[in-house]
């Protein structure tokens, strides 16, 4: 039998494998970590590759679809918003509609004639008579609800001192002639008052006795002749056509004013039975245009005021230099959606009820429409126009001439004088209102050197 042969080289081999063991049996504690290391080794490449083929079949199945989700949730959370806000959307432009009917129909009145306006072919003076009677019979109903009355006139403080058993005929004068015709118009002590104080004390108790009686029977001193426009129309007379439309075309909107103001009047003494108890004593004007006779002075500017009988058609405020109050705390004049007026109220009211009167002044109300030719179904509507630009309050002197022969009661009163504007929709009445009308407007508006 042969024996193998026996290679060197194995030999050398072996002798080192088995020194190496010999170093890993002399350091066994080194032995685990390089396994470790080892086996890491073997696994660390293929693992990697693993990974980055996973982190990309992830980002192409799972993620990139997740992102497209949610940007289709947003869509549709969006989407969804829109839907819901829709209704709110509709009811805002229904807000802005509405406002915008709730101001045509401030302006949308009854008016005294539905013949005049827009400017008819007609041409007979007659058609402006009904205005007349109409403005006329207006006034008079106000004053009937306002359970209006005057202060005694001459002849009945002569009656009820002439009754007298105990009369001192020395000392009292009799009314002038002139004096009598004017308690005519008004009534008050015209020819009593220069001598009231010469009276003996009986007679002066006798004329205090008729004029709280005269008090007791109204609840607010005012006459006709003391409301802007009842003097021009009750003997109101036709003279050109354009003037007799201009006439009934201011006079109607200062109609609307006066209806207002002795609807505050007359709201402020609703709870009353008398002047003794009213907030509102004396109505002494409302009035719609300066005047050459008498001044007075509100917040430090001269002004002229206006005397009941003054035949003088109020206009709107077509520039500021025409405003009642000079510079007014608006600002406003007439404009491409308004047209503005001013006036004046002046009245004796309770010390404690002016800033109600006020207020009263500037509060809602209720009025009429049935169409700008009075032939539609009648409709309810709101408005509330009337913003106070100055104010001047001053304490009320009894003994005063301008008094003498009213009795206002206990309480303290005051003399209050307003400067008010009222606004007009332009939109509102645009359609009749009359060409000379709006001539006027552009033509006071207009610069000087241009007229």
């Amino acid at each position: 039998m042969k024996s193998p042969e026996i290679n060197v080289k194995d030999l050398l081999k072996v002798v080192d494998l088995f020194k190496k063991l010999s170093f890993f049996k002399d350091n066994l504690a080194l032995l685990v970590p390089i396994v470790i290391v080892f086996v890491a080794a073997l696994l660390f490449i293929p693992t990697t590759l693993l990974s980055g083929k996973l982190r990309k079949t992830i980002t192409e199945q799972s993620v990139k679809p997740s992102n497209e989700i949610d940007g289709l949730l947003k869509k549709v959370d969006q989407a969804a918003e829109a839907e819901a806000l829709e209704p709110y959307i509709n009811a805002y432009a229904q807000d802005a509609n509405a406002m915008d009917n709730l101001m045509l129909q401030t302006t949308e009145r009854e008016l005294l004639s539905y013949t005049l306006f827009p400017d008819m072919n007609e041409t007979s003076p007659l058609l402006f008579d009904p205005f007349r009677q109409k403005f006329v019979s207006g006034v008079e109903a106000m004053l009937k609800r306002l359970s209006a009355g005057g202060s005694p006139s001459d002849a009945e403080i002569n009656a009820a001192l002439d009754a007298s058993p105990t009369r001192s005929m020395g000392g009292r004068s009799r009314p002038s002639a002139a004096s009598s015709s004017n308690s005519a118009s008004g009534g008050g002590l015209y020819g009593q008052r220069r001598s009231f104080r010469m009276l003996t004390e009986m007679d002066r108790k006798i004329v205090a006795k008729v004029c709280e009686d005269k008090a007791r029977a109204a609840k607010v001193y005012v006459n006709a002749i003391d409301l802007g426009g009842y003097a021009y129309w009750s003997d109101w007379k036709f003279e050109s056509w354009d003037k007799a439309i201009r006439d009934c075309w201011y006079w109607q909107m200062a109609y609307w004013i006066l209806e207002d103001v002795t609807a505050a009047a007359e709201q402020m003494n609703k709870d009353s039975d008398s002047v003794l108890r009213s907030p509102v004593k004396r109505v002494m004007g409302v009035l719609f245009t300066q005047s050459r006779s008498g001044r007075s002075a509100i917040g430090g500017r001269s002004r002229r005021a206006v005397i009941a009988k003054d035949k003088q058609t109020p206009t709107y405020v077509a520039a500021v230099k025409s405003a009642m109050s000079g510079a007014p705390c608006t600002g406003r004049s007439c404009n491409e959606t308004l047209d503005v007026m001013q006036f004046e109220v002046h009245v004796i009211a309770n010390a404690a009820d002016v800033m109600r009167l006020m207020q009263e002044l500037c509060s809602e109300r209720t009025h009429k429409f049935r169409g700008w030719r009075g032939d539609q179904p009648e409709q309810t509507f709101k408005h509330n126009q009337i913003s106070i630009l100055e104010s001047q309050i001053t304490p009320v002197d009894r003994e005063d001439f301008n008094h003498s022969g009213y009795e206002y009661g206990p309480d303290e009163v005051v003399d209050v004088d307003l400067i008010c504007e009222y606004v007009f929709n332009k939109a509102a009445y645009g359609k009749i209102q009359p060409k000379v009308v709006l001539d006027d407007i552009a033509s006071a508006a207009a610069p000087a050197s241009r007229r």
